[in-house]
Order: C-alpha cells, then sequence, then structure tokens
C-alpha cells in the first residue's frame, strides 16, 4: 500500500467520516470513534445509528435510564459497550481527551442510580465495526474514509442525524460541501 503525501493516519481517539458514497451499504454516512488501533488492526464504533432499543430493554439488571442503544457496527452485536465522558469511572480507557471507552460495569450503574452520570456523558453501543492491519489505511487512502480528532460534542453529545455533516464543516470548505449532497444523487 502506498501512502498518498499528507494523508492522515488512524490512531485512537480519531473520527472517521464515511465518505458520502461509500460502497459499503452499513457504513453509509457513519461516523465512527476509532478506540484502538495496533498491528493487530483496528476496532471502532459508529456513533450516529441509534436503534430504537433503550438500555434498559437491552440489559435486565440496568437502572432505569433514558439513553438509546446505538448500532456500533457488524461485529458482536450480542455485545453493549460504552464510550463516554465519565473521568472517574475506574477501569476506563482513555481514547481521546475526555473520551473514554469502558470502565467498571458494577461501579456505572451505582453511579447512574445516584444521579451522577447523564445521558449525553454516555453511549451505549451494540456491536462494532473492525479492520485487519492495512485494511483502515487503504480504505483512507482510496477516499472511503476520511479523519479528524474526536472532541465530546462530536461524539456524545451532538443530535446523531446531524453528526456527520457538523463534523464535515468542521473539517473545512470542501468536506462541508460535501452535507449537501442527497444519498441518492439521482433525485437531485
Amino acid at each position: 500500500m502506498k501512502k498518498k503525501v499528507g494523508t492522515p493516519r488512524p490512531r485512537v481517539g480519531s473520527l472517521l467520516i464515511s465518505e458520502p458514497f461509500n460502497p459499503e451499504p452499513s457504513f453509509k454516512r457513519s461516523v465512527v470513534i476509532i478506540s484502538q488501533h495496533n498491528t493487530k488492526g483496528t476496532i471502532g464504533f459508529i456513533i450516529n445509528k441509534p436503534t430504537p432499543l433503550k438500555i434498559g430493554d437491552a440489559l435486565d439488571d440496568f437502572p432505569e435510564f433514558d439513553a438509546p442503544v446505538y448500532w456500533g457496527g457488524p461485529i458482536k452485536l450480542d455485545s453493549i459497550y460504552y464510550v463516554h465522558s465519565i473521568r472517574n469511572l475506574p477501569g476506563s480507557k482513555k481514547i481521546s481527551e475526555g473520551i473514554y471507552w469502558g470502565g467498571d460495569y458494577e461501579q456505572l450503574k451505582v453511579m447512574i442510580e445516584s444521579g451522577e452520570v447523564t445521558t449525553d456523558q454516555i453511549k451505549f453501543i451494540a456491536g462494532f465495526a473492525c479492520w485487519v492491519p492495512h485494511q483502515l489505511e487503504d480504505e483512507i487512502l482510496h477516499d472511503n474514509w476520511w479523519i479528524t480528532p474526536a472532541d465530546t460534542h462530536s461524539a456524545l453529545i451532538e443530535e446523531p442525524t446531524t453528526v456527520w455533516g457538523s463534523v464535515l464543516r468542521k473539517m473545512g470548505h470542501v468536506y462541508g460541501i460535501l452535507n449537501d449532497f442527497p444519498e441518492d444523487p439521482g433525485i437531485n
């Protein structure tokens, strides 16, 4: 694989922004936060595709909490993961400034029951996306994905229906224009 000059490299804490016509339908207009990137490959969670399922419906022993479960990707859909901004959750892995992955599940439930956690601090995600070594770099080289640093607003707070376009606008003029392209250019 030959790298283009100036092509950003994937890293933990980056957001992957799907190009508008990504050939993989499950990634159509997706925003993915990379939680792991090493010689074994890359793992990330799609953060802008909520399901109608609430976390209390997905987990039997979970406290009442009005948070949706997001579709994080096609791998391990029977597992729930969480990305959050809870600095003091033991066992969390920092993936970007103010953004963490996982942590002590029992402590999280206690914090939610006591009102220490709000829905804009956490996303519950079923499944994940993954790439074998060099696969993601190749997809980036072919412009299937664009990369930008993650921020807590885009990753956790912003409305999921607008985050794809909002991140494109933050990336600059050329990317921002793409937000206005229809999903199916044939109907334009």
